[in-house]
């Protein structure tokens, strides 16, 4: 399934949640999934606004806006617009709550290297995902 290779990919990338590899995901986690790609592709937009990616970053988070977008199932995506806002200022969306992403990474990891993972696990979820 395209969906669950791209989630597994962005999720392994950003660690904000984990899924197991399965043929068909619950609602609640297609919901879940659905958010967090719309969050981070806010929070590839603040990366690119922060000057710590190039242009082509945005490019590529649009490319998951449409694809999350496109998600099978009965998915709520009223929230997407808000969720993804909410990233573009620089918030995490965390089991359900916002977390401002500067203040909650690893020591060892600046806001620069968190955004050039991110932007490198987007750019590989979506090309296993064929886009």
């Amino acid at each position: 399934m395209k969906y669950t290779a791209l989630i597994l990919a962005m999720t392994a990338a950003l660690g904000t949640a984990s899924f197991a590899q399965a043929e068909e995901i619950d609602p609640a986690a297609l919901k879940n999934a659905y958010d967090m790609g719309r969050n981070s592709v806010g929070l590839i937009n603040h990366c690119v606004d922060k000057g710590f990616l190039k242009a082509d970053s945005t490019k590529n988070a649009n490319k998951m806006a449409a694809f999350m977008a496109g998600m099978p199932g009965q998915v709520n995506k009223s929230d997407g617009d808000k969720i993804e806002a909410q990233g573009r200022k620089g918030e995490v969306l965390v089991n359900g709550e916002y977390q401002k992403l500067e203040g909650n990474l690893p020591p060892t990891l600046s806001l620069k290297q968190w955004c050039q993972q991110a932007d490198q696990g987007m750019r590989n979820g979506l090309e296993q995902a064929g886009l």
